[in-house]
């Protein structure tokens, strides 16, 4: 691992909060790997591994419909940790998770991760939260899903996903993944995008969408 990759792992809230010498005995099981464009971290099925954590590049996780459709997760940034709930129960891992473009990723591989808790059982607890945070999020996310309106879901998943350090860059997203996670027809959402292009929001490339406005597309996302 290099200094950098130290000091980003410091950024996130839960690795953050752990105590010192249980941030320092995971960092140091980390394994770095680099992964190409488009490349699997693992598959949906796969036995668990460990658990991961992206130091450089954009990750995200997919799971699927009951009619096949991708579903879009999460849009994962440097310094989040992923993978814990087959690391808690053994079991194959719930979903894709996919490098978006060339990307380097840390693992702590099960056996260095059971060997750290065998020293430190607490880590079991930390894993549960790291579990629990993401779960709220997605409690959080159906919730809104309940009460906001086609274009506001829209705006919220757009917002969520936009790279906050490269106000520029693309949104690499299929419009299918986004009909499937905003719940709404491909047509339906050919509309949508529509009306946020006459906005001025947002334009949209083959594969891609460019935020033009995050203030506004922010603001409509919380309507």
């Amino acid at each position: 691992m290099q200094a950098r990759d130290v000091a980003l792992l410091e950024t996130d809230p839960w690795f953050a909060a752990l105590p010192a010498a249980r941030r320092a005995r995971l960092a140091a099981s980390l394994r770095v790997r680099a992964f190409d464009k488009l490349e699997p971290v693992y598959r949906l099925g796969d036995p668990p591994d460990g658990l991961w954590v992206l130091l450089e590049g954009e990750v995200r996780l997919v799971s699927y419909s009951a009619t096949g459709g991708e579903v879009m997760g999460l849009i994962l940034r440097p310094g989040r940790w992923f993978g814990e709930l087959s690391v808690l129960d053994g079991g194959p891992r719930p979903h894709d998770a996919v490098a978006l473009r060339p990307s380097r990723l840390g693992l702590a591989p099960s056996a260095a991760i059971g060997e750290l808790a065998r020293e430190d059982p607490e880590l079991w607890r930390s894993l549960a939260v790291l579990a629990c945070h993401h779960h709220r999020r997605t409690l959080a996310r159906l919730e809104r899903n309940r009460f906001q309106s086609a274009k506001a879901r829209l705006a919220a998943l757009l917002g969520a996903t936009a790279d906050p350090d490269r106000p520029d860059a693309p949104i690499r997203i299929s419009q299918a993944e986004l009909a499937n996670t905003v719940g709404v027809s491909r047509q339906r959402l050919n509309r949508l995008l529509g009306e946020l292009r006459a906005e001025n929001i947002l334009r949209t490339a083959y594969g891609a969408v460019v935020v033009l406005d995050r203030p506004r597309l922010a603001a409509l996302g919380r309507g």
